[in-house]
């Protein structure tokens, strides 16, 4: 499926070494659990595997590496994913995040270019398998740092297991206790990503802030990220203070000043910054 939509049934018998006999026996069965998409209208037959197969195939491994065991309830929905709860066999409880770019209109494929390059032909499929890919490496980077983040526990094809931080999107927050503490936390935690992983979320923003009750925070949604090198690291990192800024002030009534907040970042002292 990375050089062709559908998958000629002669390069299936080919890629899985059965016998066509076999081939067509498993294709049959396969396509009656609606696992696969069958298209006819050319010459020769042809298959695509669909969003469900690919769930199942994925599913498949983290269960045979001993990370999942069961699926819980569905905790969000969003245009990019879907989030799971899940357990292993210790009864520890993780997050289950499925990638779903296919969702997304085809004229946001720009933002995911540096995911696909110039490829001619691609499948939302590897796109996602790429993105969840990405996204564990973020994770895995900012996890080292010591941020009291969750840790990334394994991944495989779309799919990416975490540690479950039980808290909620800093936007469905309507009152908090100290909205000054978090704003300083949210500011300190993307210093201390930018300094020691060179790492831009490139997306941050209200809804990709998660907060619990005890005050810990998450910046979560990592696909967008760019290193602190890159050609536009200066006005996508000054896009991200400004998102929360403009949040805390309007929200909270938190005062800031953006461009000493984006100085603090290229401070080679890692102070901590307060803003009254």
């Amino acid at each position: 499926m990375k050089r062709s939509e559908f998958v000629k049934i002669n390069d299936i018998k080919f890629y899985s070494r059965y016998k066509m006999e076999e081939t067509l026996y498993r294709l049959k069965k396969v396509h009656k659990f609606d696992l696969i998409i069958r298209d006819s209208s050319k010459s020769e037959v042809g298959y695509t595997l669909n969003s469900i197969g690919y769930d199942l195939l994925a599913l498949h491994t983290l269960v045979e590496k001993n990370i999942v065991s069961q699926l819980g309830p569905l905790l969000g929905k969003g245009k990019e994913s879907d989030v799971y709860s899940c357990m292993d066999d210790d009864e520890n409880i993780y997050a289950l995040k499925l990638y779903r770019m296919g969702r997304t209109s085809f004229k946001n494929i720009k933002k995911y270019r540096d995911l696909i390059g110039e490829r001619a032909h691609f499948s939302w499929l590897y796109v996602n398998r790429l993105a969840a890919k990405r996204e564990y490496e973020a994770l895995k980077n900012i996890y080292a740092l010591n941020l009291n983040t969750p840790k990334p526990i394994g991944y495989n094809r779309h799919i990416v297991v975490m540690e479950y931080l039980r808290g909620k999107e800093l936007s469905y927050y309507k009152h908090i206790d100290d909205p000054l503490y978090i704003f300083n936390k949210i500011i300190d935690q993307a210093r201390i990503i930018f300094q020691n992983a060179n790492m831009i979320h490139g997306d941050l923003g209200e809804f990709n802030i998660v907060v619990d009750e005890v005050g810990n925070i998450l910046i979560i949604d990592w696909l967008q990220w760019i290193p602190s090198d890159h050609p536009n690291a200066q006005s996508i990192l000054r896009r991200d203070i400004e998102n929360v800024c403009n949040y805390f002030q309007k929200k909270f009534n938190i005062e800031s000043n953006v461009n000493e907040i984006i100085e603090t970042f290229y401070q080679k002292k890692k102070k901590r910054f307060l803003f009254f």
